[in-house]
């Protein structure tokens, strides 16, 4: 083979493991569409690559649809417009025999994977089960070796092909040293042509995409090819199983994907409307292939959802549009997460506050490094380049007494390392568990029998503490022109020019017990990481007397009495934690304590409204925040599951409405963005991450088994690598099904994202044309686009021809219907 051929494969290997999303490990997990690698098609040409390739469901069944019509989740109009909207113009007897059939006809027989690797070929021709023996020899031998190995720095020292030759003696010796000529072999052993090694390649990958996905993953975290080895070993140890029986099929599939006999639905829809089943019913029915008829189910559940939204934040009265002339007591900027809407809806009935949304880490892309010195952790997006490194700092005036807080400090941070390491390492919590049984089996009684006295004991004991160690981040490495720039975008959410006393940056985080993907309850974006460092850093920015100064130059005047306070929102128990006050004046000492009253009052009223949506929850706050606290517990929160709509604009917009905990938001000033460069900057970043968390719940939801992590009854924690099911087998990707499912209950509901833009259209296209990634996804419908000048214009949709009216209907009276 040339070295351009070469070239060639090692490129057909990376775009064959594209269509497989990267899967962080469980310490940092992010949020991911796992059909990423199809975004350049139309979503529903998506859906029927995934079902070829993976045998995956990219949607409900149809009678989880009818039941949700039966619920009320589903509105008849929306059903019929949706075929409309598909079909174009029916006859009324058309209209009434599709519409039969789409309620009462067959069910689709479930997805089966056709496109299929030469092991698969040759089970079904002989009826081995050659595969089977194929990815579980290849499973354990990826779970031993990424055991094995150090992220760090044995990746550079161990040479993943090399280990699986040595594994392999039997077949060491035929095999090439180097992982692309042994991958080019064994293709020509399998009867692969050149043009098809691509097609083939992405093949082998779904047919263990977990592996492949976490390896994706580590091979851009090192920058260490990894996946031409791990290709080599699937594809060498294929050739050795099938030994020259190989049948390659580069002309289409061997098996057509199976859908619903015309002449079923035709007896099932006559039976129906007791008419006769002859030439023109099955003309009708004919209209509407089979397989579509769940497209048509989504469609109508995408409206039945998303326009209610729209006629919710639609223009209200002047009572309810009515601005407060007053200063508000305190401003507090939340994460757009969708968890952040229910305290922020409590607190703003609460008292004269003021809430907004933005990204949870406030615009400062950095590595925050504690003052423990135990590693530090990356703050920011995956999107987003990291430009700068903060080390945490003692400030304390008391030398001794900071020497003496930060030493307790980092042998806390050292323990909570070790404990950490035993949780993750395979094999460190046998012994974990054999030298501390004596001292951890009563804990662990007390925890499985009464969680809330073990977790309150917990409580009491750290308050008992003395006081943690005053300490700041460095930020001597980062000008002040780029501190200024940081605050500013904060304060042009809407802060300015009517500055609260208080402005609290308030990120977020999860803390729950027991639960190896509880990162996943964290931010969806910044690997788990919660939002408090960020929020410490740009709050002292912002009360920097030498970045106001700069920031007034720009017109951006902060009041000398106006002071920016960090906060951290548990999301698990809906409590938020003030940091950093003793870094508070003394004048705002009371307005503290009185906005800390505020918000624990708020969240108390956000646990007991989302009481209703947890399974088994009793009616109580305390129910609700125990489950965090049970280490038994399988669902302590929700997520982001229901999310459903990303509304980009001012708060006046929704403050009127009970959104549920459903809706991104993210607060934005059109009169401030002449040139639509802010609204460009939130459409390719926060809106993308969005979709990547909306794909993530939607696909877990419609295919537990394939696109999600199955169910925790039988998981199996590999170190910090992922999870099983059971013993060996393919590394689980996805979320897992109590996070989206509960029993016959949907706790997600799996529709598009929509977007809801008060803003200019005109720089809506101008940010889509720019951005490719942000082109691709509206384009071809991962996401649903609207859009409104201002509050009394109408709402307009973006569709194949451009901007098209969406009339809506004022529901003042008639709240959104937010359960799922």
């Amino acid at each position: 083979m040339t070295d351009t051929s070469l070239l060639r494969l090692h490129d057909d290997v990376l775009a064959a493991t594209s269509v497989v999303a990267p899967s962080w490990p469980l310490s940092s997990i992010i949020a991911v569409n796992p059909l990423s690698g199809f975004e350049h098609l139309p979503f529903e040409q998506a859906l029927g690559k995934a079902e070829a390739l993976f045998g995956a469901r990219g949607h409900l069944r149809l009678g989880e649809y009818r039941d949700a019509l039966a619920a009320g989740r589903i509105t008849a109009e929306a059903l019929r417009t949706a075929l409309g909207r598909r079909l174009g113009p029916l006859s009324a007897i058309e209209a009434d025999i599709l519409l039969a059939d789409l309620m009462h006809g067959p069910e689709e027989p479930s997805p089966q994977r056709y496109v299929v690797t030469v092991a698969e070929e040759h089970d079904r021709r002989r009826g081995t089960d050659l595969r089977h023996q194929l990815d579980l020899e290849v499973a354990d031998w990826c779970a031993q070796w990424c055991s094995r190995t150090d992220l760090a720095d044995s990746d550079k020292h161990r040479d993943l092909w090399g280990d699986w030759r040595r594994n392999h003696p039997l077949i060491a010796s035929e095999l090439a040293v180097n992982p692309m000529h042994a991958l080019r072999d064994a293709l020509e052993r399998l009867r692969v042509p050149g043009y098809a090694q691509r097609d083939y390649l992405s093949r082998q990958v779904a047919a263990l995409p977990g592996w492949c996905a976490y390896l994706r993953w580590r091979q851009e975290a090192t920058g260490i090819d990894l996946l031409p080895g791990h290709l080599a070993a699937m594809t060498t140890l294929e050739a050795h199983l099938v030994d020259g029986r190989a049948w390659f099929v580069s002309d289409g599939p061997r098996a057509k994907p199976v859908s619903v006999p015309l002449q079923d639905r035709c007896q099932a829809v006559a039976a129906c409307l007791a008419i006769a089943n002859d030439s023109a019913l099955a003309a009708s029915l004919a209209l509407l292939p089979s397989q579509d008829r769940e497209l048509v189910w989504l469609d109508a559940y995408e409206r039945s959802v998303h326009d209610p939204l729209l006629a919710a934040i639609t223009v209200r009265s002047p009572r309810t549009m009515q601005p407060t002339a007053s200063r508000p007591s305190a401003q507090v900027v939340c994460c757009i997460d969708v968890r952040s809407e229910g305290i922020r809806r409590q607190l703003e009935r609460t008292g004269p506050y003021e809430t907004f949304g933005y990204a949870g880490f406030f615009g400062l892309a950095a590595r925050f490094t504690p003052v423990s010195g135990n590693g530090g952790t990356d703050q920011y997006p995956v999107l987003i380049q990291p430009a700068f490194e903060l080390r945490e700092q003692p400030t304390s005036g008391q030398p001794s007494q900071a020497s003496t807080g930060l030493l307790r400090q980092r042998r806390a941070a050292a323990a909570d390392d070790a404990w950490k390491a035993a949780k993750y390492h395979p094999i460190a919590p046998l012994a974990l568990a054999e030298g501390t049984g004596w001292l951890a089996g009563p804990v662990a009684a007390a925890r499985t029998f009464l969680p809330g006295v073990a977790a309150w004991t917990a409580a009491q004991l750290s308050q008992g503490k003395q006081a943690e160690p005053e300490t700041a981040y460095d930020r001597s490495g980062l000008s002040l022109a780029v501190q200024a720039s940081v605050v500013a975008a904060i304060a042009n959410l809407g802060i300015v020019p009517q500055v609260a006393p208080l402005v609290v940056l308030c990120g977020h985080d999860a803390r729950v017990e027991n639960n190896p993907m509880a990162s996943a309850l964290s931010c969806g974006a910044c690997g788990g990481h919660g939002g408090g460092p960020n929020a410490r850093a740009v709050a002292a920015m912002a009360n920097d007397s030498e970045v106001r100064a700069m920031l007034s130059e720009q017109g951006i005047v902060i009041p000398d009495d106006s002071w920016f306070v960090a906060a951290v929102h548990d999301t698990a128990v809906d409590q938020v934690r003030i940091l950093d006050r003793h870094l508070l004046p003394a004048t705002h000492q009371q307005a503290l304590c009185d906005l800390e009253k505020d918000l624990a009052s708020a969240g108390d009223r956000a646990a007991l409204d989302r009481a209703h949506s947890l399974p088994g929850s009793g009616a109580s706050v305390r129910a609700v925040r125990r489950r965090a606290k049970d280490w038994a517990e399988p669902v302590a929160e929700l997520g982001l599951a229901g999310n459903l709509a990303f509304v980009i604009g001012p708060r006046s917009m929704t403050t009127h409405a009970n959104l549920g905990r459903r809706v991104f938001l993210h607060s934005y000033e059109a009169s401030r963005d002449p040139d639509g460069a802010v609204l460009a900057g939130i459409l390719t970043a926060p809106l993308v991450v969005a979709q990547w968390i909306n794909a993530q719940y939607y696909f877990s939801t419609t295919d537990p088994e394939h696109f999600g992590a199955g169910t925790k009854a039988v998981h199996n924690v590999l170190g910090d690598i992922g999870v099983l099911s059971g013993p060996g087998g393919d590394l689980r990707r996805g979320l897992p099904l109590q996070s989206v499912r509960a029993g016959a209950r949907l706790l997600h509901e799996p529709v598009r994202l929509l977007a809801a833009v008060q803003g200019s259209p005109n720089h809506i296209d101008q940010a889509i044309e720019a951005s490719a990634t942000l082109r691709q996804l509206v384009d071809n419908s991962w996401i649903l686009l609207a859009a409104r000048t201002e509050a009394s214009t109408t709402w307009l949709r973006r569709g194949p021809t451009g901007w098209e009216p969406q009339p809506v209907h004022d529901q003042e009276d008639q709240p959104w219907p937010t359960a799922v």
